[in-house]
């Protein structure tokens, strides 16, 4: 009788665990791809005043000495260029947005999303005088 609920017990913690490893993965589903170009380092996911955001990798772990840009991406943000361009190209999102994705390149304070249909993104903060500029 112990020994079933032991096992019972363990079954559930297992289940939980996996779930939240599930979850995780999707979370932070940008997160190997995205490259920062001032230092060659990889942007990490974290969570940042309760939304899922991307930071360089060498900023977080040396400082500014070692790398200055100090740029964060909000996963909503990759989130929604993503799945804009997806739909405007009738692209069919199965799985993660991820798996779309081949590589996004981070430089002063806009990134470049590259597609495995060839095609990118471009969002620039700082390229035009009205503001954010996006070209899906």
């Amino acid at each position: 009788m112990m020994n079933i609920a032991i096992n019972e017990r363990f079954s559930k913690l297992t289940f939980a665990v996996k779930s939240i490893f599930i979850q995780e993965s999707y979370m932070y589903q940008f997160t190997s791809k995205i490259t920062c170009l001032h230092c060659g380092g990889k942007y990490r996911g974290k969570k940042m005043r309760d939304k899922l955001a991307y930071s360089c990798s060498t900023y977080e772990k040396k400082g500014k000495e070692s790398c200055s840009n100090n740029f964060k991406i909000k996963e909503e943000d990759l989130v929604h260029m993503v799945t804009t361009h997806l739909q405007i190209r009738n692209v069919r999102v199965e799985g993660s947005l991820g798996e779309h994705v081949t590589k996004i390149e981070v430089k002063d304070e806009g990134y470049k999303i590259y597609y495995l249909d060839g095609t990118h993104s471009v969002v620039n903060d700082n390229s035009h005088q009205y503001g954010v500029k996006f070209k899906y």
